[in-house]
């Protein structure tokens, strides 16, 4: 039987209270009664997250009337925040469910019940929107949005929710009771903070403010679900760029969690229900392959923290370093030249640069080659920095080739190589009979400048001539390191009675040493750790302070002295911020100063600040 009427739902109404304003209006003096009305069934049982019953619902309300199924599920429930970060057959069967009327497995399979972060136990209300909602609207009511575990602020006003007298779970299971005075009662013992400090709720409330925005674009917008292990990969890629994880996937996880930790203090990690002690592994786990679902609560504390959108995290956009399996093969003599057949690749890092190499093998001919990354746009897939193995397939196609009597020029056109590369491998093969095109030359201009510096400066090395012209160096290298590496000085053995005076050099090393660390500990410049790498790195002599610094005792001595620890690091880093912002005439906050320093705000450091600014 249609209703005869059902309220207009207001703005971010939950559900349960749609129907209870029903049942206040309806004249029902029994719940029981309600439930039939509006569900066909007077055995329901009620829920204020996520109801079940509602297609029962909409099949019963009255003529004409513009409510449907999704409507309701989406825009006046939970649905949309829990179901966001489910499989998609999870999220299904969570939303068959609530259309249904057995709604028993709802929490279950929505992992609620799961997630370490429990369910409010009463209906919050807002002071502020109660009171808002009586002169605009002659009744309050209560919000979607204050039902959400873990957050125990208004996302509007950013005061305090208080609890009503109504139990959200664990109550009567056929009850339905509307917003009132009576039962959203405003005092010390029902707000929802509790008698915290007041800087441990500004601080909540700080967080509560950047977390807002997720909050509300889930509750409601929708999202293509996605599986489990999406979202593990979508947060190494921001991990990646941050420095917190390495290219081939795996997290440093000490690192993550002194990150995380200055992002968030422990004790608004505790109000959020996600606290990292007590072996609570959630923020190890959620980074890795996912077993189970996490609770959007932590989804958003991962995000704010990577600073990724909810747009950025469910786009298929982002991606690996080079992009997701099949590769192609780029051996123009293998039948499948430009098909993606490469279905593994190895994944390391430049020890230089920290950017990513990938080394990709085609297994029909075995052409094997390597590219820096990150790809950047699609052609990218058909590049290559360097061959590391040209396959069988390769060298009989250009044996086959050779016999033919083709050019120097027209072997390296057809076989994708530089022709000192096609010259080196004839040489191996016991191929010698090749035709020279000499009416051109087959060198590139670069090449050229190569051996012309050669020719110029005889007694230089390798790395003498590489200091004067670096970047004529590099394109060579990245072009044909091969070519380079056949057409360079060869290096100098040096004559056991050739001397070094290490006197000497202790001097000259300590002299433009003591220069790098006084530029490293400039207090004007943003604090870099002084260390041996960089030092070495500064003066152009790492290898030399890494291999024999013990032949040089004055400079040793000297770094003794002046190289920090990470501990020396983290202070010096926290004085220069504390100078910053007293230039700046900024207020000087314990948190504040923790968190621009990159420290975690702990009882340790906060006595450290406290020290300094006392």
């Amino acid at each position: 039987m249609s209703l005869t009427f059902f309220p207009s739902p207001y703005p971010d109404e939950i559900l349960y209270s749609v129907c209870a304003r029903f049942h206040k209006r309806s004249g029902n003096v029994h719940e029981k009664a309600t439930l039939q009305d509006l569900f066909s069934n007077r055995s329901l049982t009620t829920s204020v997250f996520l109801p079940s019953g509602i297609s029962a619902m909409v099949a019963n309300m009255p003529l004409f009337s513009q409510y449907s199924e999704d409507q309701l599920v989406f825009k006046n429930t939970l649905y949309p925040y829990y179901s966001a970060f489910l499989p998609t057959k999870q999220a299904d069967k969570v939303q068959q469910s609530m259309l249904g009327n057995d709604g028993k497995d709802i929490y279950v399979r929505s992992g609620i019940n799961a997630s370490g972060i429990p369910q409010n136990r009463f209906i919050r209300f807002c002071p502020s929107c109660f009171q808002k909602e009586e002169k605009e609207y002659g009744e309050p009511y209560f919000h979607r949005s204050h039902q959400l575990s873990g957050i125990h602020c208004c996302l509007e006003h950013f005061t305090p929710l208080f609890n009503s007298t109504i139990l959200a779970s664990g109550g009567s299971k056929h009850r339905f009771e509307f917003a009132s005075k009576d039962n959203c009662v405003v005092s010390g013992d029902t707000n929802a903070l509790g008698n915290l400090s007041v800087a441990i709720k500004e601080k909540y409330i700080h967080h509560v403010k950047q977390l807002t925005p997720y909050l509300k674009e889930l509750l409601n917008s929708r999202f293509e679900n996605k599986e489990l292990n999406w979202f593990e990969k979508k947060y190494k890629q921001a991990l990646i760029a941050k420095g917190l994880a390495y290219y081939s996937g795996r997290v440093r996880q000490v690192d993550w969690r002194s990150y995380f930790q200055t992002r968030y203090d422990q004790s608004v990690l505790d109000l959020f229900y996600s606290s990292l002690s007590g072996g609570n592994d959630w923020l190890s786990m959620i980074v890795q392959k996912h077993r189970k679902s996490f609770h959007p609560l932590r989804h958003i504390l991962i995000m704010n923290a990577l600073d990724i959108s909810l747009g950025e995290l469910f786009d298929e956009g982002l991606s690996l370093p080079f992009g997701y399996s099949p590769w192609y093969c780029l051996n123009p003599v293998c039948e499948y030249y430009k098909q993606a057949v490469i279905k593994k690749m190895d994944l390391s890092l430049c020890e230089k640069t920290k950017n990513p190499i990938g080394t990709f093998m085609c297994p029909h001919c075995q052409f094997t080659y390597t590219r820096r990354g990150p790809d950047k746009e699609k052609q990218d897939r058909f590049r290559k920095t360097r061959v590391k193995s040209y396959g069988q397939v390769w060298e009989s196609k250009l044996k086959e080739l050779a016999k033919l009597g083709l050019s120097l020029r027209e072997l390296s056109r057809r076989m994708g190589a530089d022709p000192n590369t096609v010259k080196r491998f004839l040489i191996s093969l016991n191929m010698k009979t090749v035709k020279v095109d000499n009416s051109e030359s087959i060198l590139s201009p670069e090449q050229q400048k190569w051996l012309d510096l050669m020719k110029e400066f005889p007694g230089k090395t390798s790395k003498q001539l590489r200091v004067g012209n670096k970047a004529l160096y590099m394109r060579l290298y990245r072009a044909n390191s091969e070519w380079l590496k056949l057409n360079s000085p060869k290096p100098v053995k040096r004559s056991n009675n050739e001397r070094i005076d290490w006197n000497e050099r202790d001097e000259k090393i300590l002299s433009k040493i003591s220069e790098a660390v006084e530029s490293l500990l400039n207090p004007d410049q943003k604090p870099v750790r002084v260390t041996l790498s960089k030092v070495g790195t500064m003066i152009e002599e790492k290898a030399l302070l890494e291999k024999k610094l013990y032949k040089l005792p004055k400079t040793k001595e000297y770094l003794d002295k002046q190289l920090e620890t990470v501990e020396a690091f983290r202070r010096r880093r926290l004085t220069y911020v504390i100078d910053e912002m007293v230039n700046h005439g900024d207020e000087l906050i314990t948190w504040v100063i923790l968190r621009k320093a990159g420290l975690p705000v702990n009882s340790y450091w906060k006595s450290i600040v406290e020290g300094i600014i006392y």
